[in-house]
């Protein structure tokens, strides 16, 4: 599906009952359709990928975060749970539950074109999982991806992190972010990172920038600034040097 979007062969859809729009405009503001882009591919790269994306995406963060989140297990997209709280309860859907056995971690995105990121829904989605079985017995981490300020995030943390015993740490970035190292991942260089990407690592990797384009996202490692155009023969159009072109 991802290829017939990019190559602009999905055709169109019914959207807001009296409207068709196109599939790539579609994927632009919706979280659940850049949720599944990225993360379904996640799951087929290798450990040391993995791992590898996992270290950047948590680099910046508040509390603790262990060495590695151990084996990974696999994902849960738009899981319900129950939010119980002193006005009653309510169903809370993060986006998607990253499963390790040792820990679980929640990720909410939000798009770049999409609405920001808020606390209220980052206690609500802590605080259901906390509550349901799958959240009793494993340490948790908060990842949040996408249309946050660090200041924000941080802010935010420092009371989630006080009042929830088994959520370590709390770790925001930007797609741009997530961008631009896929990209380092990918090139021949490696731009200094020493993970090794198997030939298929590549081709997800690839795939999921290919997906993050559509969000407008810079996905090529060139810039028109680093073209230097001094590096090219400059023009010269004398008449006595178009003369002898001829001669």
């Amino acid at each position: 599906m991802l290829k017939a979007i990019l190559h602009g062969k999905a055709g169109r859809i019914e959207h807001n009952e009296d409207e068709s729009v196109s599939w790539s405009s579609l994927f632009q503001t919706r979280e659940d359709l850049l949720t599944s882009t990225v993360f379904e591919r996640f799951a087929y790269l290798s450990e040391s990928v993995q791992a590898c994306l996992l270290k950047h995406w948590f680099k910046r963060y508040q509390g603790v975060i262990p060495d590695g989140f151990g084996e990974f297990k696999g994902i849960s997209y738009w899981p319900r749970y129950i939010h119980e709280h002193s006005s009653g309860t309510n169903q809370v859907e993060p986006d998607s539950i990253f499963h390790f056995d040792e820990c679980n971690i929640i990720v909410e995105v939000k798009p770049p074109a999409g609405g920001d990121q808020y606390f209220e829904q980052w206690q609500k989605e802590i605080e259901s999982f906390i509550q349901s079985e799958q959240g009793q017995d494993k340490p948790l981490y908060f990842l949040a991806i996408g249309r946050i300020r660090q200041a924000d995030a941080r802010d935010w943390a420092i009371p989630l992190l006080a009042k929830v015993d088994s959520l370590k740490a709390v770790a925001a970035l930007e797609w741009t972010s997530v961008t631009e190292h896929i990209i380092a991942l990918t090139s021949d260089d490696g731009m200094g990172d020493k993970t090794v990407v198997s030939k298929q690592d590549r081709f997800i990797l690839q795939d999921i920038l290919e997906g993050l384009s559509l969000y407008g996202l810079q996905v090529s490692p060139f810039k028109w600034s680093q073209f230097n155009v001094s590096s090219l023969p400059k023009l010269n159009l004398k008449a006595e040097l178009f003369e002898a072109s001829f001669n």
